[in-house]
């Protein structure tokens, strides 16, 4: 096991590292919202990331994703499982997007065959925020369903702020 000295040094080396991809992370979350700007703890940084539905026990409140890629415009959306029935598709590519990945959250479909690059804002320290919403900008009820109105039981809300 490491000590917590050395995963602190193994911290700092990482930080000064990528230093440029940090304060750049930082202008864009700040300029979106300078409060939570103030009190993230981790940005995760990934390329071409898939994976399956998850719960961020770890996180204190909502994080705040943003993507970039060729991928089509559309598709790689955070989707969140807002309720039982109903599952809201966030758009986040070229625009940040606040979720609280204390709900079950995934990466939704993509070419694999494009490129998807995202930064995921979270804190880990601190006061715990109480859970929910699940995502914060709502979708109009027009682009929205639940999914016993759809055959195929799912549906796609996308959240353009």
């Amino acid at each position: 096991l490491k000590s917590k000295s050395e995963k602190a040094a193994k911290a700092a080396c990482k930080l000064k590292r990528h230093e440029a991809l940090w304060n750049l992370a930082f202008e864009a979350i700040n300029s979106v919202d300078p409060i939570f700007a103030s009190q993230y703890t981790a940005v995760a940084v990934t390329h071409n990331f898939v994976g399956s539905p998850h719960i961020d026990k770890q996180n204190c409140g909502p994080f705040y994703g943003f993507s970039v890629g060729d991928f089509e415009e559309g598709t790689g959306n955070i989707m969140v499982e807002c309720s039982a029935r109903t599952i809201a598709a966030v758009n986040t590519k070229n625009r940040m997007a606040k979720v609280d990945g204390r709900f079950p959250h995934w990466v939704g479909p993509y070419d694999s065959k494009a490129d998807r690059y995202s930064l995921i804002y979270y804190r880990t320290e601190g006061e715990v925020d109480p859970i929910g919403p699940a995502i914060f900008d709502l979708p109009s009820a027009s682009s929205c369903r639940h999914l016993a109105d759809d055959k195929n039981g799912a549906f796609s809300s996308n959240i353009d702020k």
